[in-house]
């Protein structure tokens, strides 16, 4: 069964599947399709001809952008921004907690951080993306891989922690925009996220 908010926002040739659940203040673009027992949380943003596939849960407050692939089962925390073409696996998990103060809130402060994933990106099965972390713009990471720091140059990147092993295959080359990298930290997109997340740090613009 549906669970649609009646606020929620929507381009033309919308696709939903069965038992979508959609909460407060989201909005996606045309020709998007929303799996069978997808879950957008409140502050999800999506662009248009994204595939948002079965099982696959945004957690709230984060920004997709145009012509993205989602596959089954895919986590997308806050505070992530995915640009265009970019491809997420199944299994997949970004984050935005570095340090968890579950029960230790006297103890520990909880710092939330921006989680970036370049332009035409492919991110492998179950691959990890820890908060705060950047990864550039035509980056293939491996299944299973654990990205722990930045990734700052294409490449092949595999293992725990992430490493290059390789340069990117000349077939996963695509001409790249000039804002590529940088595409969605935009002000407004930040404000957004930043309403949701007010401990929330940011990158100056």
């Amino acid at each position: 069964m549906k669970k649609i908010s009646k606020d929620f926002k929507y381009g033309n040739n919308l696709i939903l599947g069965h038992d979508v659940i959609i909460e407060e203040d989201v909005q996606v673009g045309d020709n998007v399709k929303l799996g069978h027992r997808a879950t957008l949380k409140s502050g999800t943003i999506i662009g248009d001809n994204t595939i948002f596939d079965d099982h696959c849960i945004s957690t709230g407050a984060c920004y997709i952008g145009n012509n993205v692939n989602i596959r089954t089962g895919a986590i997308i925390s806050k505070a992530t921004i995915i640009e265009d073409y970019a491809f997420i696996g199944p299994g997949v998990i970004t984050n935005h907690t570095k340090n968890v103060n579950h029960g230790r809130k006297d103890k520990i402060k909880e710092i939330q951080l921006l989680t970036y994933v370049g332009y035409g990106s492919v991110l492998g099965s179950q691959a990890s993306i820890l908060a705060g972390v950047t990864i550039a713009p035509l980056s293939i990471v491996g299944g299973g891989t654990v990205v722990v720091k930045n990734i700052t140059e294409e490449g092949v990147y595999v293992g725990f922690p992430a490493s290059k092993k390789m340069a990117l295959p000349e077939e996963y080359y695509m001409e790249l925009p000039k804002n590529a990298g940088c595409m969605y930290l935009k002000q407004e997109i930040l404000n957004h996220l930043k309403k949701y997340m007010p401990a929330l740090l940011l990158p100056e613009i």
